[in-house]
């Protein structure tokens, strides 16, 4: 299954559960099974690096037939 191709939000947007892989990037409902990556919010603060791999449920992956 392959994740809808949609823009990701900036790092000031994500919620805590967001960046920590616990909620959808897009829907914020909480994750369970099924979640898959669907990128990385790049950030930094100063020579910080604070990128976030971001995941979305199955409830923003399904395929529309």
């Amino acid at each position: 299954m392959t994740a809808p191709t949609r823009p990701l939000p900036g790092p000031s947007e994500l919620t805590w559960d967001q960046s920590a892989g616990r909620a959808c990037v897009w829907c914020r409902q909480p994750l369970t099974s099924g979640a898959v990556s669907v990128g990385i919010v790049r950030d930094q603060l100063g020579t910080h690096n604070l990128d976030t791999e971001v995941w979305a449920g199955p409830c923003c992956t399904r395929t529309i037939h």
